[in-house]
Order: C-alpha cells, then sequence, then structure tokens
C-alpha cells in the first residue's frame, strides 16, 4: 500500500498531497469536509446477554480490525516553514474511547429518525488533534436495527478510497473471527532536520519531472488555467439558478433506492450507461425543483460536475485524494424521461472524448482552490462553474457482516461546498442503487419535490422500457426501515 504523498515532496514519509491539504483549508463550520456511510445492521449478534450494547466489546473488536488499517492511528502534524507540507504520523496517544460512540435515534427509529440524527452528527468538523475519524453506533432503530454512522475526513480518503477503509473494519463471512489482538507501538514523529531535506528532494524531483515530461505539464497547466477562468466574475459558465446560493449548517437527506439489475436493463435498451440513466433520474427532480420554484427551464442547460477517480481498480485501497471531475451540461427542458436519457447519454460520451482528466491537471486545480482559500478567498463560494453534483461510487456487491451482523443497507452520505445547495452521491451494493440527496436546510426546504420527481423519472424509464420497477424512498412520512 502507498501512502498519500505530496507533489512537491519525497515519498519517504506519509505526507498531505496538494488535493488533500485543499479539503483542509476549504473547511468551515457551516461546511465540514468529510466522507460519511450509514450501515444498517441487524441488532442481535451485537448485543450482549441482558439484550444491550456492550459497548466495551465492541470497541474492543473494533480496535482489533484497526491492524488491517493502521492509517486511523494516524493523525495530522502541522509543519514549521521550509519543512514541506504537513504529514500523516501515528497519534501517540489513540484511543478508540476518542472513536467510537454510541447515540440514540428518538422515536419512532424510522428511517427519517435516523437520517435526521445523522445530520446532526454529521454537522460538526472531525477534531483536528485527533486521527480524523469516528464512529457512532445508533440505537433506537425499529424491526431489531442498529445503524453504524461512519465518517472520515475527506484529506485522508476520496469516495473509492473510504469505501475499502470502511470495509476493512468488515467481514466477508458471517462466522468470520475475530483477527488477534496485536500490540500496537505508534511510530516516532519524524524530526524537523529530517522534514527539511526530504522537502528540498521532494522539490527537486518534482521540478526534475516537470521540465522531463513539458508536454504533460503545459497540458496541466492548461486545464487548471481554463478552470480558473470558469472561476471569474463574469464568466457565465453555468446558468444563474436558486441552486446555487450561499449555504448554512443545516441539512436535508433524503434517500431514494433503485434496483441496480433494473437500472441496468434500462440502460442498455437506450445504448447508455448507468451512469446516464443515474443523471437522467437527477435531472427528472432538479426539473421539478426548479418548475416547482417557478423558474423557466426552457432551453436551459445546467452544469452538473461528475466526480471520477484518477486511479486505477488496484489502488482502491491508497489513501488521499486521486480524483477529477467530468463537466456536463444537461437539458433541464426536455419533458420526456426517454429522450432525455438519450440526451444525457451524447452528453457524457462527448465529455468523456474532449475532456482530460489527469491528477497533474487535478493537482494544480485543487492547489488554487487551496492556496485561495489559505488568503482568505473562497472561491468555491463565488464559483460559476458549476450548478450542482452527481457522483457514483462502485460499492460491495457480496454480502459484508460486522461481528456476525449483515450489513442490510448502505447510505452514502456527501458534504456540501461554496455555493452548492445541493448535491447527490450514488452507491451499489448487493443488487441495489442506493442515491442519497444531500440538501441545503436553508436553501433547499422543498427538497421533497426533487425527490418525488426523481420516483417519477425513474417510473417513466421502467414502464416506457417494460421493466418493472422497484423502488423505495425516504420521505419525512417514512415508517420502516427494511430488509428485502
Amino acid at each position: 500500500m502507498r501512502s498519500t504523498t505530496s507533489s512537491v515532496a519525497g515519498d519517504r514519509y506519509a505526507r498531505l498531497s496538494v488535493t488533500d491539504r485543499m479539503m483542509l483549508r476549504v473547511e468551515r463550520p457551516s461546511a465540514p469536509q468529510h466522507v460519511a456511510g450509514l450501515c444498517v445492521v441487524e441488532a442481535a449478534p451485537l448485543l450482549d446477554a441482558a439484550g444491550e450494547l456492550d459497548l466495551d466489546a465492541i470497541r474492543d473488536r473494533l480496535e482489533r480490525r484497526l491492524a488491517r488499517v493502521p492509517e486511523l492511528r494516524r493523525m495530522l502534524r502541522p509543519t514549521p516553514p521550509l519543512c514541506g507540507p504537513p504529514l500523516w504520523v501515528d497519534d501517540p496517544g489513540f484511543s478508540i474511547e476518542h472513536h467510537v460512540h454510541t447515540v440514540r435515534v428518538p422515536a419512532p427509529g424510522d428511517e427519517a429518525a435516523v437520517l435526521e440524527t445523522a445530520e446532526r452528527l454529521l454537522r460538526d468538523p472531525l477534531d483536528r488533534s485527533r486521527p480524523l475519524w469516528d464512529l457512532r453506533l445508533l440505537t433506537g432503530l425499529e424491526n431489531g436495527r442498529v445503524g453504524l454512522l461512519a465518517r472520515v475526513h475527506h484529506a485522508l480518503v476520496d469516495g473509492l478510497a473510504a469505501i475499502a477503509l470502511i470495509t476493512a473494519f468488515l467481514d466477508v463471512e458471517a462466522g468470520a473471527a475475530d483477527p488477534p489482538a496485536t500490540a500496537w507501538r505508534p511510530v516516532p514523529a519524524p524530526s524537523n532536520p529530517a522534514l527539511l531535506l526530504d522537502n528540498a528532494h521532494g522539490r527537486l524531483s518534482a521540478l526534475g519531472s516537470a521540465l522531463a515530461h513539458p508536454v504533460r505539464t503545459a497540458r496541466a497547466l492548461a486545464s487548471v488555467a481554463g478552470f480558473a477562468a470558469r472561476l471569474l466574475p463574469g464568466v457565465d459558465a453555468a446558468p444563474r439558478t436558486s441552486l446555487n446560493a450561499p449555504i448554512g449548517s443545516g441539512r436535508r437527506l433524503r434517500v431514494v433506492r433503485l434496483d441496480l439489475e433494473t437500472a441496468a436493463k434500462v440502460a442498455r435498451a437506450h445504448g447508455a450507461k448507468v451512469n446516464d440513466l443515474l443523471l437522467a433520474v437527477v435531472m427528472g427532480g432538479v426539473r421539478e425543483l426548479l418548475l416547482g420554484r417557478g423558474e423557466s427551464v426552457a432551453g436551459l442547460d445546467l452544469v452538473v460536475a461528475i466526480p471520477a477517480s484518477i486511479r486505477h481498480a488496484d489502488e482502491a485501497r491508497e489513501l488521499g485524494n486521486a480524483v477529477g471531475a467530468l463537466y456536463c451540461r444537461i437539458p433541464a427542458g426536455e419533458p420526456d424521461a426517454t429522450r432525455r436519457l438519450d440526451l444525457v447519454s451524447a452528453v457524457t460520451r462527448d465529455a468523456k472524448a474532449t475532456q482530460h482528466l489527469s491528477q497533474e491537471g487535478s493537482t494544480l486545480m485543487y492547489g488554487l482552490l487551496g492556496w485561495a482559500a489559505a488568503l482568505g478567498v473562497s472561491l468555491e463560494d463565488h464559483q460559476r462553474s458549476i450548478n450542482f453534483q452527481v457522483a457514483n461510487v462502485p460499492g460491495p456487491e457480496a454480502p459484508l457482516y460486522l461481528f456476525g451482523a449483515p450489513i442490510e443497507d448502505v447510505i452514502p452520505i456527501t458534504e456540501l461546498a461554496g455555493n452548492l445547495t445541493l448535491t447527490v452521491a450514488a452507491l451499489s451494493y448487493r443488487g441495489r442503487l442506493t442515491l442519497t440527496v444531500t440538501a441545503d436546510r436553508g436553501g433547499c426546504a422543498d427538497v421533497d419535490v426533487l425527490t418525488d420527481g426523481m420516483r417519477r423519472a425513474w417510473m417513466e424509464l421502467t414502464e416506457l422500457t417494460g421493466a418493472t420497477a422497484s423502488l423505495e424512498s425516504s420521505t419525512p412520512g417514512t415508517r420502516r426501515l427494511t430488509r428485502d
């Protein structure tokens, strides 16, 4: 496994990359930067003889699994001037008690109550004086279930790495034995002189690489220049709508679930990808949201950012951020669901053919955002580049277990940033595609209009294709956490 490394430092230490540091710099109280997931499991295997969660035993069993993910014992260490980027070092005072807690969900314990509790718990940024992750066991769920709300700072992982990291805590067999208890001793942090030398070596290496690959360097600079131009005032890259507005600290979470096999069947019938179908469903909801607000959608092409991993599948377990984004102009004015899917498919094919995603370009782009934030200028708050974001991360298809308790449901949760009042995250697990809408509580109080529109778009697509739709959607009236 390779450590997170900086583009301007050597690979001797686990330094943060430019992108990782940007995730720290843009964080503020109203916009914490963490990646989260909510799992729902059967409670019975986690209970003691009295029918209660034994928190001490659960902490002990989770700590045994930290041998699989030693990065979770590391904390952020800033560095003095000239010593290079900050790095991850072992926390000499690490204690699992700081990271694993229980929280009771208020009655009736249905999905709406669970999502409200999760949203409240995710409002506060993680404590930077400790390893940047935590896990809350949510009790009080109906039907004998327990929720596992895990979050990790975005400086440590992107979406793909987060899935790999959280999965390492789990088992692929119901009867899997706990790993053996092992003694852990923190590795001392490097000295400042060692960091100074490492930084000098890394900068020389980076300069040599740039000079040795002038074409690649020029492409990266052109990519970031184009991105920067779209952030400038007066550059009308994305249309002005109510989707872009200052965000507060509160969120509204809604979940829509699609059957993955049906989604693949519908997509194939139109020569499209499942990602295209996902975008078409979301755009159907956004269209109804804007119409409900009295905004015209005639001739309106919204700019959607689609995060894309710039790493190979065998690098999923590597930490840090290796992501870029495709920018797609998708028509909001098209009322026909099948026509909308065809248009989305054509747009995404063109974007993949014409937009160049590279690690170098992404590093420079995120570096620009990070340095602006360090100087007190939040480019994201005033960006005119995109209207909203839709991310799709492939999850595990095989069943997963926690201490023998089957993971029944996995709900991805992403944070808002800048002036985006709306984002959608999708994750597949065991034949289900779960879409989580994160909306600004003040700027998107009508989020249920969006999810109702997504539901209608999905039903239209399945009916016209001849497929049988399978759909669940969480709304404030949802009463049950069910198992398929």
